[in-house]
């Protein structure tokens, strides 16, 4: 199928969040609109993991919940390991009185984007690859359109225009929007000591011995390590009857950078200095990094787009300003904010934008075409101030779990006097506040997006 000539809605990306406008938009019987991925199926070296509560909720509006939950594990806990002692410092039990979803869900992204394509597929809904976005323009003949050139030449014109094209989104650079941390502060190992991180779904002998039902962390100095059992057989090529593990590590600046798909020996070296060989009892067997079935790299950030809603530059005023025009502009999923993987929220919050995009924007072009009278565009506005605000929220909540998670084994003089290691002093809080259901349901709802849908 080749790129139409028109359409009332381009969006421009087809990861899960993409996919996921398409479906609600489908859900609100439109169809006017086209989906193009500037890359082939399988590409795009998705590592996303967690699905939560509120996200669940959500899936259910585009009836993808129940084959999402199916093909997952459910967890019931976070459970942080640190200097010997272990803290379940979530319980999503505790979120029985307010969702039909009380735990999280771990599914690899793959098998998420697979489940969402076939939906789509089954709704007669075309994605468009590899067909590349590389212009943004104003209509010349009517303002109330943007002109869309692919990598071929051709030009689509199209009424809306939605970026689902990732952090280094064209559609954003396009627009000339902002992107930065929103809280000002540099993307650097001075603030970030996750810059650089690996995660990789492996096979191991002698696994620990935890519970398969939980997020385990294993805390040091500086640095943290991710261990979840992931649910079936993700990967053909992994042999039958073999577990295979999620397993994702800081990786600290001395160190350099990481090689593009670590292997097994790489990641091993990771599991004896900060993984689960440094967290079992004395003599317990070495965990042994058998196989990679997959691996990446990359490099985290916490940055927000300016806005999720604009319209293109146009020209400039004599004192400097942008003159827009064209069709709206939107941006969903990390096209309009990244953060660290702390918590899994990225993937989430980029369903949750998209879901609940749909019917509002199925809306604006029903009013558009039919000429209904006042600001049409006031709903997309409110939209994108809402899922800013909600977007800056998780963003603030990771860099407080990962503060939290993150902290040097050094010692501090209060009042000048009196010493305190800051790992004790951190352990100790979690002693205390972990003994009390309160504070693990706590934990629970602002991870779960159940209070920030």
């Amino acid at each position: 199928m080749s790129i139409p000539e028109s359409t009332e809605i381009l969006i421009v990306g087809a990861g899960p969040t993409g996919l996921c406008l398409a479906l609600s938009l489908h859900k609100q019987g439109f169809t006017d609109f086209v989906v193009v991925d500037g890359l082939l199926p399988g590409d795009n070296g998705s590592r996303a993991l967690a699905v939560h509560a509120a996200t669940l909720e959500a899936l259910e509006k585009i009836d993808c919940a129940e084959v999402i939950l199916q093909a997952s594990r459910k967890l019931r806990a976070t459970v942080l390991r640190t200097e010997g002692q272990v803290f379940e410092t979530v319980s999503f039990g505790c979120l029985r009185k307010h969702t039909r979803y009380p735990f999280m869900i771990v599914i690899p992204q793959h098998i998420t984007e697979e489940i969402i394509g076939e939906a789509v597929r089954e709704r007669g809904i075309s994605v468009l690859r590899p067909d590349k976005v590389v212009g943004l323009k104003p209509n010349a003949s009517d303002a109330k359109f943007t002109d869309v050139t692919f990598d071929d030449g051709h030009i689509l014109r199209a009424r809306c225009v939605v970026g689902a094209d990732g952090s280094h989104s064209v559609v954003r650079e396009h627009a000339k929007i902002g992107w930065a941390d929103p809280d000002g502060e540099p993307n650097d190992e001075k603030t970030n000591l996750f810059t650089q991180m690996v995660i990789a779904d492996v096979t191991l002998q002698n696994p620990p011995p935890w519970p398969t039902d939980i997020v385990s962390l294993t805390a040091s100095a500086d640095n943290a390590f991710l261990f979840i059992t992931l649910p079936g057989r993700p990967y053909p090529h992994v042999p039958e009857g073999d577990t295979v593990y999620r397993v994702g590590c800081g990786i600290p600046p001395a160190l350099g950078v990481p090689p593009h798909a670590p292997d097994a020996a790489y990641l091993q070296t990771l599991f004896d200095a900060w993984g689960p060989n440094g967290a079992l009892p004395s003599g317990a067997p070495r965990v042994v990094v058998k196989q990679a079935a997959w691996s990446s790299r990359f490099r985290t950030r916490s940055s927000i787009a300016d806005t999720f809603f604009a319209h293109l530059p146009s020209g400039v005023t004599p004192t400097g300003e942008l003159v827009r025009g064209g069709g709206p502009v939107l941006l969903l999923g990390d096209a309009a904010h990244i953060h660290p993987p702390m918590g899994g929220q990225g993937m989430n919050l980029g369903i949750r934008d998209a879901i609940k995009l749909g019917p509002i924007l199925a809306e604006y072009v029903r009013a558009t075409t039919s000429g209904k009278p006042g600001d049409v565009e006031a709903p997309l506005r409110q939209w994108a101030e809402e899922r800013h605000g909600r977007a800056e929220t998780v963003i603030r909540m990771v860099k407080g779990l990962q503060k939290m998670i993150m902290v040097p084994n050094k010692t501090t003089w209060v009042l000048g006097v009196i010493p305190v290691n800051v790992v004790w002093l951190r352990n100790t809080f979690l002693r205390i506040m972990t003994s009390f259901e309160w504070f693990r349901a706590r934990g629970a709802y602002n991870v779960s997006g159940l209070g920030n849908p």
